[in-house]
């Protein structure tokens, strides 16, 4: 397991970092989202369940309460990252704070449920040879959201071969019964063998978004094991997010993923591709928002000006 950099702070303190017996640590990231902490938190106060647990909050130098709320929670181990250090970095700063059989990582914005819990973990404890698994992940309306990893070049390339390629992985996940067997799962929530890593989860060169498809990619690489178990679920409320400010964060993930597990020239090529593409729509929605005057045209235009400057600063430009 990692060691935790010098500058982070553990709070409850009180809580042994090191006692035995704990099968699952669940970790989660806090930037500015108290009220879906106090959810989560309300989650665990009112379910039984059938093993140990220990809940990790690492926040990311919060400014709407969060902070002075967990200090004030000794039966969790909450830490204070000191800066907005990023997604992935901050799960592997709860992690190092850990000691358990098992890692769930999740969003703060999911909504759990004792049934998808128990399932998984039963399902782990009588399959040693599982490293990964995950239950569907949906919307709140129930739709399924896309949490299934497929290594697929052609899909990052083009867009409709990734559509299509999306739908065809959501039907088989609505008609699967039992445990099936995946490439690799994505997104906010998932449950993994402390033993399957030696260091860090997650690639710290990943700020914010991709860094669970780089780990997915990795471990698949590394001949991990992953499972998805579609007769539970668990609704991730985040997963329709799309503001324009995490549009730069976007592309400049992509592109470092694509470099680290296809190459410098597949990273170059698609990402012309993009710039192509989002060159094309930004004209339409422009003389479209012009025309009519329809905000959403305007904000559609607004999101592919800041997408053609994220690929473009990808290469230099």
């Amino acid at each position: 397991m990692p060691c935790l950099p010098a500058n982070t702070t553990i709070f409850s303190a009180s809580i042994s970092m090191t006692s035995p017996g704990i099968d699952i640590s669940f970790v989660t990231v806090s930037f500015n989202t108290l009220d879906l902490i106090k959810d989560l938190l309300e989650f665990f106060y009112s379910v039984k369940l059938p093993f140990s647990y220990r809940l990790i909050v690492v926040d990311n130098d919060s400014h709407d309460g969060s902070q002075e709320f967990l200090r004030q929670c000794n039966d969790i181990v909450y830490i204070q990252s000191g800066s907005n250090c990023g997604y992935g970095r901050a799960i592997n700063l709860g992690i190092a704070a850990s000691a358990s059989s098992y890692i769930c990582v999740l969003n703060s914005d999911v909504l759990l449920n004792r049934k998808a819990l128990v399932t998984i973990w039963e399902f782990m404890e009588a399959h040693p040879a599982a490293g990964v698994v995950a239950p569907r992940i949906t919307y709140g309306d129930g739709r399924d959201q896309g949490f299934i990893f497929s290594c697929s070049l052609l899909s990052h390339y083009f867009t409709l071969a990734a559509k299509l390629r999306s739908k065809l992985v959501k039907i088989k996940v609505t008609r699967k019964k039992e445990p099936y067997r995946v490439d690799g799962v994505l997104g906010a929530f998932f449950i993994i063998r402390s033993n399957v890593f030696e260091n860090m989860l997650f690639d710290e060169e990943f700020f914010f978004y991709c860094e669970d498809l780089a780990l997915a990619h990795r471990l698949m690489n590394e001949r991990v094991v992953s499972y998805v178990i579609p007769s539970v679920s668990i609704i991730h409320y985040g997963g329709e997010s799309s503001s324009t400010s995490c549009v730069k964060h976007f592309y400049t993930s992509k592109y470092l993923y694509l470099r680290k597990f296809y190459g410098d020239t597949h990273a170059r090529l698609i990402n012309i591709i993009d710039l192509l593409r989002f060159q094309w729509k930004r004209v339409l929605y422009g003389t479209l928002s012009f025309i009519s005057g329809s905000r959403h045209f305007t904000a559609k235009k607004e999101y592919y000006d800041v997408a053609v400057k994220a690929v473009l600063a990808n290469t230099g430009h």
